[in-house]
């Protein structure tokens, strides 16, 4: 239902005047107008809100209403947002107990996903990013903010698909684009929405020009050249940082004042994991959907704050390439599993640190309430004993070392709000009691008054009744009608002539007297005056604190670190993990390794560890042969798992290991359909292969698990051992790779190309029963057990019997061990291409 002409024509009352006025600066949001103790919602925004958060939908004058109490209005915002929808809040600008007329109503914010500062739908473990795309000549320009955190980094991209990538490490809740890229490039708009749950904004292009946004961020820094921040000739960065700055300034009337700097960065410092092998590697997110059970981040989260588990996280999707820097993290890993018994007090103290990068967030943006004044003075008291117990480490891990040192006790901080405040305040300022007896003297002479009244009113009560003489009289006091003097109706003719009537009662009559009202209406001022002078205070001590904010974040980092090894120290004590020896080297050695993730879930069997061998030389590609059901697949994940694990510092599930850096990691594991992109399963399938081949590199780590099985036979056994051949013989490609596979026939690439490995599943057969025991051996095998799957599966025993009647049949009268020759490689015509071996002869599935 929307405003119609005819009643826009009508005169107005000024209240709707006021309404049409902030429904104009809220746009296409929902507008919760402040009337009273209500936000209220008219016409179509009535609707929605009445719809989406089932609150009662009434009308007026023909005008649709809904309204929710203003107390309670974080639950019903939370509703709508978590549906999609943008909230506009109007808020009362005057005190209507002082103000003539009507009050003076404003737009004082517009809540959006990626606005979020305080509500239950932020996760203490995760950012809440809000991402803004530029585009400038050839480059994409990518930043991003979490507001509750300051966070704020600018990044630039010569193509579209690392734009994606990163978008997708990312995950903003919510993101922010030019008209004009979201015309044009309507592909990477769709792409984004079908692998990120993401509300898209859409801006007039002129809030992305160059000059425009270079100003913006200049005079918000505080800075004449953004050179310092390592923005210089990053023109698209540029443009994206400033125009986020914009848009959540002067849109949405969000305060920024908080965030300080921009940082730039680069992902060629970390290793490339795309939006596939994030996926199928079940990194942070289960394939099961989107919570985090059962991944790499469930088993390695032992962090005991939400900065070291937002930490963790990223570092998880950032594995390191520098090798002076995974090392510095396995140190100091190292220095708390030497010391367990520091490790563990460090433990306790960080218990008590609550989320100090979001509680001084809150304070510098002016939205900190009490408790989270007195939850940031609880949580800077532990810092003067975790600095002393990692001075008794001193030496033992240089990034310890460095974390120490950034610790800067705040003394004045925490001995400030503890001066000030009581222990546990009330949450909002207008409910009184903040303040501690003895702050401010005239807060104390205000208190007793209130606090008095019970002493007052006996003692009045006694005077009374002997100067009237009425022994029953009653002095007491109500919220309706105030305070009161009670007289039985046998002796209402008694009362003195002072007394003015009040109230009837069935039995009796109330009056009030002058001497009563006169301090009636001292106790009410005193109220209202204690609320006044601690609302005051509360924002004065939030500005002083506010000062230290910097100095806070910056502890707040260090805490993060800190809390972030001691997690990889705890996972690595407690399942006896070892440290992995990092190099140059193109070597792949993992002796004795396990799936972090399987090896914990309670599967009702003891897991097999299994070793691994790739190099750039005799093994290369290691050809995985062997039965569905039998670990195939857990093998393959395994061995990138262990690398991510090694690169971000971690110890791994090993007896050994030596892990030479992984600059990339690709996998094509799974089938499924891309239904809206009209791909089929082995599109897909063919689509992520060429992804790999095109950027895998010698440095690179390649998954393929059961490459051409979504077309036929001799189509699939064609493409997967041309693109083993591909990865084993092409200058600049070879990976290291693990190829699992049911094409028995690629088992002779072994004797083809160097660099082939053979491995299979180690199986036990008995006359009835066939047992698979997890552990890769060397060798091939030309056996699938496809049957006995199925067989375990339950299909019917008619149906297994035929079935193994049919393969006796096919195995007996086809020539199976001489079928497959395929023929000799032609030679590449582009230089790159290096083929190893010059005697392939082989006839295709010749007979």
């Amino acid at each position: 239902m929307t405003i119609s002409e005819s009643e826009q024509e009508l005169k107005l009352s000024p209240m709707m005047v006021q309404w049409h006025a902030c429904k104009k600066a809220a746009g296409s949001a929902i507008l919760l107008f402040r009337m009273g103790d209500f936000y209220e919602a008219f016409y179509e925004d009535a609707v929605l809100l009445s719809k989406e958060t089932e609150v009662a939908l009434t009308k007026r004058q023909d005008i649709p209403m809904a309204g929710i109490p203003w107390h309670t209005s974080d639950i019903y915002l939370d509703k709508l947002i978590s549906k999609g929808y943008r909230v506009a809040v109007a808020e009362q600008m005057e005190d209507p107990k002082t103000t003539k007329g009507i009050v003076k109503r404003e737009v004082v914010r517009i809540v959006t996903p990626g606005t979020l500062i305080s509500s239950s739908l932020l996760s203490d473990k995760s950012n809440n990013y809000f991402a803004c795309i530029a585009q400038c000549g050839n480059k994409f320009g990518f930043a991003y903010t979490d507001v509750t955190t300051s966070e704020f980094k600018a990044i630039e991209f010569d193509h579209e698909q690392e734009l994606l990538n990163e978008i997708y490490r990312v995950q903003p809740s919510e993101l922010l684009l030019p008209k004009k890229l979201s015309d044009k490039r309507k592909e990477l708009v769709n792409e984004i929405k079908k692998n990120c749950q993401v509300l898209i904004n859409e801006e007039d292009d002129w809030r992305f020009e160059t000059q425009l946004t270079y100003d913006r961020l200049t005079n918000h820094l505080k800075v004449h050249t953004l050179d310092g921040y390592g923005l210089k000739g990053m023109q698209a960065a540029v443009c994206a940082a400033g125009a986020i700055l914009a848009h959540m300034q002067d849109v949405l009337n969000l305060s920024i004042d908080h965030i300080a700097e921009v940082s730039t960065y680069s992902t060629a410092s970390y290793m490339a994991i795309d939006r596939t092998t994030q996926r199928n590697l079940e990194l942070t997110e289960s394939l099961a959907g989107s919570s985090g059970k059962n991944t790499l981040l469930t088993i390695l989260d032992h962090t005991l704050t939400p900065m070291g588990a937002r930490l963790l996280k990223q570092w998880i999707k950032q594995p390191l390439l520098c090798i002076e820097e995974i090392q510095k993290r396995q140190k100091a890993v190292g220095a708390f599993v030497e010391n367990p018994m520091e490790s563990e007090r460090l433990c306790i103290l960080l218990e008590n640190v609550k989320d100090l990068e979001r509680l001084i967030m809150r304070v510098s943006s002016g939205c900190a309430s009490p408790r989270d004044l007195v939850a940031l003075k609880n949580s800077l008291e532990p810092i003067p004993k975790i600095k002393a117990l990692l001075q008794a480490l001193k030496g033992k891990s240089q990034l310890l070392d460095n974390e120490e040192e950034k610790l800067k006790t705040q003394h004045h901080v925490s001995t400030s709000i503890g001066n000030a405040l009581v222990d546990a305040p009330p949450f909002k300022t207008n409910e009184g009691g903040i303040f501690k007896t003895g702050y401010n003297p005239m807060l104390d002479e205000l208190r007793e008054i209130s606090q008095d009244s019970k002493a007052w009113i006996a003692r009045y009560q006694t005077t009374l009744r002997e100067t009237s003489g009425i022994k029953t009289l009653k002095v007491g006091f109500t919220r309706m009608f105030g305070y009161f003097v009670e007289v039985s109706k046998g002796q209402a003719e008694n009362v003195p002539e002072n007394f003015q009537r009040r109230q009837t009662l069935v039995n009796g009559e109330r009056y009030i007297t002058p001497e009563l009202k006169e301090y009636e209406t001292k106790v009410v001022t005193a109220e209202e005056k204690i609320i006044a002078i601690e609302s005051e205070l509360f924002i004065e001590l939030r500005k002083e604190v506010s000062k230290y904010a910097l100095e806070i974040f910056n502890i707040a980092q260090s805490l993060a670190v800190i809390d972030t090894i001691l997690s990889l120290c705890d996972v690595a004590r407690k399942r006896n993990y070892c440290c992995p020896a990092i190099s140059e080297e193109k070597k792949l050695r993992i002796d004795g390794g396990k799936h972090p993730v399987i090896e914990c879930l309670n599967i009702g069997e003891a897991f097999v560890a299994n070793d691994i061998l790739l190099d750039g030389d005799k093994n290369r590609l290691l050809l995985i042969t062997g039965p569905n059901m039998a670990g195939k697949s857990t093998y393959i994940r395994q061995a990138a798992l262990l690398v991510i694990m090694a690169q971000l510092g971690s110890y791994i599930p090993a007896s050994y290991a030596e892990i030479g850096v992984v600059d990339k990691v690709f996998t094509r594991i799974g089938a499924s359909d891309d239904l809206s992109r009209g791909q089929s399963t082995f599109m897909v399938e063919m689509t992520e292969t060429a992804n790999i081949l095109n950027n895998a590199t010698s440095r690179s780590l390649v998954l393929l698990d059961e490459i051409g099985r979504g077309t036929s036979t001799y189509d699939g056994i064609s493409i997967a051992w041309s693109v083993a051949e591909h990865l084993l013989t092409t200058e600049g490609k070879m990976a290291k790779t693990l190829f699992a596979t049911h094409y028995w026939e690629l088992t002779k690439l072994e004797d083809k190309i160097p660099g082939a490995v053979n491995y299979t599943v180690a199986v036990h057969e008995s006359e009835d029963n066939v047992v698979f025991l997890r552990k890769i051996i060397k060798g091939g095998t030309d056996k699938s057990y496809g049957i006995h799957v199925g067989r375990l599966a339950g299909l019917p025993p008619s149906v297994v019997s035929r079935a193994k009647e049919i393969l006796v049949h096919l195995e007996e009268n086809s020539n199976r061990k001489n079928a497959f020759e395929p023929p000799k490689a032609k030679k590449k015509a582009t230089p790159k291409a290096k083929v190893i071996s010059n005697d392939m002869q082989l006839t295709f599935f010749g007979g």
